[in-house]
C-alpha cells in the first residue's frame, strides 16, 4: 500500500440513491460507516473519526436513514455538514464498495477530495460526487480489485456480492478449500448474508452433519461408510460460510474462533468414534475387533487432550490465540527438528481438515475405511507425542522459541 498520512477527523459522505442498495447483506451506507469504524480502530486508536451525511437532494426525507450500530465504537454520525466540527472533511461516497480493511488502500489510491465547511447546495453536491467519481475511475482496475470498487450502477450488485465473498478467503486455506470448498461454501453464503442468521448459528446449525455422519458410519457398512464420509465433506464445505458471513458482514466477534473450533472438534470426535464403532460391527476376527476399537478410543482421547485445550484457549482469549497457537508452535519446532523445514510444512498442508476430509472420502469409496481409522490414529499419535517432545525442549531451553 502507498505511503500517506491520515490526518483527517471528518468525514463528509455524499449519500445517494446507492446508499440503501443492498450489498451482501448490508445497506451501503452501513458498509461505509462500519469500514471507517474498522478503519479508525485500526489507525488511530481510542481517537474518534466523525461522519457526516450530505444526502443528494433529489433523495425524499423519507427515504433518508441513517443507522446507528452497536459495532460503531471509534466513530460518530450526523446529518449534514457541521461548520463547526467539519475542518475540511475528506469527502466519500456511498457507491464506494471496500473491501475488509480496504478503505485505507482506496485513501492511499484515490486523489482526496476535501469540501469547505460553508459549501452545501446542490450544486456543490454534484460537483464534489463528479469529482470523486472520476478520482476513483482514474485509478486502474488492476490496482483496485483486491481492495475497493466503485458501483457506478445497481446491476454490479450481484458481481459485487461475489467480489466480497472472493476476498473473505484466508489465507491458511488447505489445496481442497482453495479449489473446491471455498467455491462452494460462497454461493451458499451468498444466500445466508441476506438473512438474519449470525456466524456462530450457522455453526452450531451445521453440526447435524457430524451426528449424522456419526450414526451412518457405526452402522459397519460399505453405504454406511460412504454416506459418512460424504456428510463429512459437506459440513466440511458448509463450515467455510460461519467466517465468510462473519467478514462479509462486518459480524466478527471474540468468541467467533472459539465457537468455530468447537464445533470442528465435535465433529472431528464424533468422526473417531462413529468409525471405530463400525469398523467394530462390520469385523468378525474378535482380535481384530478390539484392535479397531481402541485405535478408536486412543485417537478420541489423544485429539480431545490435543485440539481441546486448543479449543478451550480460543474461547477464553479469541482472535489472539489464533495468531499464536501453542500447539500449533510447538508442532511445527518438533517438526522441524525431526523432518526439516520443507517436510514439515508439506505435513502441515496435507493434514489439514479439508485435506483430511476429502481424503477420507475417497478411502471411503474404494472400501479402505479401515485405513482411515489408521491414518487417524497414526497422525493423533504422532503429533501428540511431537507436541509433547517441543514442550519439553521449550522448557529444557528456558521458555525460549
Amino acid at each position: 500500500m502507498n505511503s500517506v498520512q491520515f490526518d483527517f477527523d471528518s468525514v463528509l459522505i455524499l449519500a445517494d440513491e446507492s446508499a440503501d442498495w443492498n450489498v451482501a447483506g448490508l445497506r451501503q451506507l452501513d458498509r461505509l460507516a462500519l469500514a471507517l469504524n474498522e478503519f479508525a480502530e485500526a489507525t488511530r486508536p481510542g481517537a474518534r473519526i466523525d461522519i457526516f451525511i450530505w444526502w443528494k437532494p433529489a433523495i425524499p426525507a423519507e427515504l433518508r436513514r441513517a443507522r446507528e450500530h452497536r459495532r460503531l465504537s471509534g466513530i460518530a454520525i450526523a446529518e449534514g455538514i457541521s461548520h463547526e466540527h467539519a475542518n475540511r472533511p475528506v469527502v466519500l461516497m456511498t457507491r464506494l464498495l471496500p473491501a475488509r480493511r480496504g478503505l485505507a488502500q482506496f485513501l492511499a489510491d484515490a486523489e482526496r477530495t476535501h469540501v469547505d465547511p460553508g459549501i452545501d447546495d446542490a450544486a456543490a453536491w454534484s460537483r464534489l460526487a463528479a469529482d470523486l467519481q472520476a478520482a476513483c475511475r482514474s485509478v486502474p482496475e488492476r490496482e483496485t480489485k483486491d481492495r475497493w470498487r466503485y458501483l457506478a450502477e445497481k446491476n454490479q450488485i450481484a458481481e459485487c456480492e461475489r467480489w466480497l465473498l472472493q476476498r473473505s478467503c484466508k489465507r491458511d486455506d488447505g489445496l481442497v478449500s482453495r479449489y473446491l470448498n471455498r467455491p462452494l461454501s460462497r454461493a451458499v453464503s451468498r444466500v445466508l448474508v441476506k438473512t438474519h442468521l449470525t456466524p456462530n448459528g450457522w455453526t452450531l446449525f451445521i453440526l447435524v452433519f457430524p451426528v449424522a455422519a456419526c450414526v451412518f458410519l457405526s452402522r459397519g457398512t460399505y453405504a454406511g461408510f460412504v454416506i459418512g464420509a460424504v456428510l463429512y465433506q459437506l459440513h466440511s464445505i458448509l463450515d467455510g460460510c460461519d467466517g465468510e458471513i462473519a467478514r462479509a458482514k462486518y459480524l466478527d466477534s471474540k468468541k467467533g474462533p472459539g465457537v468455530d473450533a468447537l464445533g470442528d472438534l465435535i465433529g472431528l470426535l464424533l468422526f473417531t468414534l462413529g468409525l471405530g464403532l463400525g469398523l467394530f460391527q462390520m469385523t468378525s476376527a474378535p482380535a481384530l475387533r478390539w484392535v479397531f476399537l481402541g485405535e478408536s478410543i486412543l485417537s478420541f482421547g489423544l485429539i480431545a487432550n490435543r485440539l481441546g485445550r486448543h479449543t478451550l484457549d480460543l474461547l477464553e482469549r479469541g482472535p489472539a490465540a489464533v495468531l499464536s497457537s501453542e500447539h500449533d508452535q510447538l508442532l511445527r519446532e518438533s517438526g522441524k527438528r525431526f523432518f526439516g523445514s520443507r517436510l514439515t510444512s508439506l505435513l502441515f498442508n496435507m493434514t489439514k481438515r479439508d485435506v483430511v476430509y476429502f481424503a477420507f472420502l475417497i478411502l471411503a469409496i474404494f472400501g479402505l475405511a479401515r485405513w482411515i481409522l489408521h491414518l487417524l490414529f497414526a497422525y493423533s499419535l504422532g503429533s501428540s507425542l511431537l507436541v509433547s517432545k517441543g514442550r519439553r525442549m521449550r522448557r529444557a531451553g528456558g521458555g525460549s522459541t
